[in-house]
């Protein structure tokens, strides 16, 4: 994804009005004469910020996209056989899967290693 002059004018000004024609700060039109017009300067170091900022983003989103994907495995009665057949014999895997993911969530890393997911393994 690239960032550009639109990412950061939400960032810096999430409650103006404005409109881009093309994409460069020149097609800039500012509709919201209380709000001070951030300067090209500004805009540009924001789109740095945004663009070292990515990969971190990126590493929470996929981090969170594994945890939802597994949530299911979190369920009292997947894993306990006294309340479901056929019951997840496993539980502690996808346990230990989760918690490394979720250290990735909160920590975000720009090039993480991530952890293998474990596959179900079901009583019958």
């Amino acid at each position: 994804m690239t960032i550009g002059i639109v990412d950061a004018l939400l960032v810096l000004t999430p409650t103006a009005q404005w409109v881009l024609r093309g994409e460069t700060y020149a097609g800039l039109e500012w509709l919201s004469p209380n709000i001070p017009k951030p300067t090209e300067q500004e805009v540009n170091v924001e789109i740095a910020t945004l663009t070292a900022q990515q990969p971190f983003t990126d590493c929470k989103q996929q981090a969170s996209k594994l945890l939802y994907e597994t949530d299911w495995t979190t369920i009292p009665d997947v894993a306990d056989p006294t309340k479901s057949d056929p019951y997840l014999l496993n539980p502690n895997d996808f346990a230990a899967y989760r918690s490394n993911v979720r250290k990735l969530a909160v920590n975000p890393v720009a090039n993480p290693t991530w952890p293998i997911k474990p596959v179900s393994q079901w009583s019958v």
